[in-house]
């Protein structure tokens, strides 16, 4: 009886092993075929940039324009202020900067402290020390008229010769509305693409087939002779002219 049971145990450990080793295999040959349609499928493929370029003109131009007084008492020196805008704003209208490009103007007073020491029982020591007022408005100048801010922005500072404290922030040239460009880039971009893809293929004696991917870049809006580029996209506003670019990323199927 002993020895059949153990005649047993031996036949099925044996029918385990095999088992194992024949599910070990056929795992072993699917997946050198999976490896292998990989392999296939990637060497069947082709992945090709597309770039599209168009040079454009802002129309949006903005500005920020301050001027500072400063005074020993607060209600003077609102006084003073006030006279200040008058004349800035009269400078404004004389450069063609109307009223209604004008938005955001503030208002700031700071009290300003000088530092004074001391000598207290031989220790030299520092203090604050009230000194001055200085009060400050800024407005913001926002118009279409993009030539009148490259032509008279500048000359703001005119406003010095009269003892005026003016201080301008460089000017800001946008695109009103970018995404109109979008539609035209993506057919240029993906166009391109498809050529290089082409010519690649026949280079390769293959032809090119069915489109798999696309992926289209962030659009990227640079300065002319320039080709900086951004994984969030560029926006340079110190220029008025610009280049606005985009790219088209496709894979193909080769036959």
């Amino acid at each position: 009886m002993d020895n059949k049971y153990s005649v047993n145990k031996i036949t099925i450990l044996a029918i385990c092993i095999i088992a194992v080793t024949f599910g070990l295999i056929a795992s072993s040959f699917m997946l050198s075929r999976f490896m292998l349609k990989i392999q296939r499928t990637t060497e069947k493929s082709i992945t090709v940039k597309g770039v599209a370029e168009k040079e454009i003109t802002s129309d949006l131009a903005a500005f920020t324009v301050r001027v500072t007084v400063k005074s020993d008492k607060r209600p003077q020196g609102y006084t003073s202020l006030d006279n200040t805008v008058k004349v800035l704003q009269a400078k404004l209208d004389s450069l063609g900067f109307t009223e209604n490009m004008r938005e955001t103007a503030n208002i700031n007073c700071a009290e300003i402290y000088r530092t004074e020491k001391n000598v207290i029982n031989g220790r030299e020591v520092s203090h604050n020390v009230f000194d001055h007022y200085q009060l400050t408005y800024s407005v913001r100048i926002r118009t279409a008229d993009v030539k009148l801010v490259e032509k008279n922005v500048l000359k703001l500072y005119e406003l010095a010769a009269r003892k005026i404290d003016v201080e301008l922030t460089s000017p800001q040239y946008y695109i009103s509305n970018p995404e109109q460009y979008k539609l035209e880039l993506v057919d240029q971009a993906s166009a391109s693409a498809t050529e290089r893809a082409q010519i690649a293929a026949k280079q390769c004696g293959s032809r090119l087939g069915a489109l798999m991917t696309a992926r289209q870049g962030v659009i990227q809006i640079n300065a002319v002779a320039s080709n900086d580029t951004s994984d969030y996209g560029v926006y340079d506003t110190s220029c008025i002219q610009k280049v606005i670019r985009l790219v088209m990323t496709m894979e193909f199927e080769l036959k």
